[in-house]
């Protein structure tokens, strides 16, 4: 890197610093999540919990071009599982449109008045009068590998701020318009298709 480049000098602060990565993630002992062929490309806003926090940690204080390999544990990164979040509900509970049939494996989303819920559950059983649902992330209880080049580090602008889904109607946004703080849609919970895989 040019040392006459003023990004090549910045050291990612842990709110409003832009950073673009090239990166592998893949689950300890386990299989490749992203990058499994070229590198994927990510570009995020820190401060605003766009990426897992064990990623965004380990980045605070680098700098543009430098190179890292590291594990996050689960609490850095889904989270553990928990066994409460395994639940037993009445199919009565779910309206699944004509012709849909729930299966394990099936994810659903789901909508709820807390940000630290999940977006959607997994079904595990489907029993005669009752399903199994997993409101556990499925990647949680993963430890997560990275290997990583941090292709852009700077001061983030509000252009780069207003672009992050997650901007929590925050004041710098303000002359941003519509787009700026708006949230994904919501479905709740049986009510809509699955998401893709």
């Amino acid at each position: 890197m040019s040392d006459t480049n003023p990004s090549s000098t910045y050291k990612i602060q842990d709110s409003g610093g832009f950073v673009k990565i090239s990166y592998t993630v893949k689950i300890a002992d386990g299989p490749v999540l992203k990058g499994a062929g070229d590198p994927e490309i990510m570009d995020f806003v820190t401060g605003y919990r766009q990426v897992v926090p064990g990623l965004e940690k380990r980045l605070i204080g680098r700098s543009q071009g430098e190179k890292l390999v590291f594990s996050v544990p689960p609490e850095e990164a889904f989270g553990v599982r928990h066994q409460e979040l395994i639940i037993e509900k009445s199919r009565a509970d779910f309206h699944f449109p004509r012709g849909m049939e729930p299966y394990p494996g099936m994810e659903l989303p789901m909508i709820t008045s807390s940000d630290d819920a999940p977006d959607s559950v997994i079904i595990r059983e489907v029993r005669e009068d009752t399903i199994v649902i997993d409101a556990n992330h499925p990647l949680s209880g993963a430890t997560l590998e990275y290997d990583l080049r941090i292709v852009e580090a700077r001061p983030a602008t509000e252009s780069d701020v207003c672009s992050e889904w997650d901007v929590q109607k925050s004041e710098s946004c303000a002359s941003c318009g519509e787009s700026c703080g708006s949230s994904p849609h919501q479905i709740i919970l049986g009510m809509g298709d699955p998401k893709e895989n």
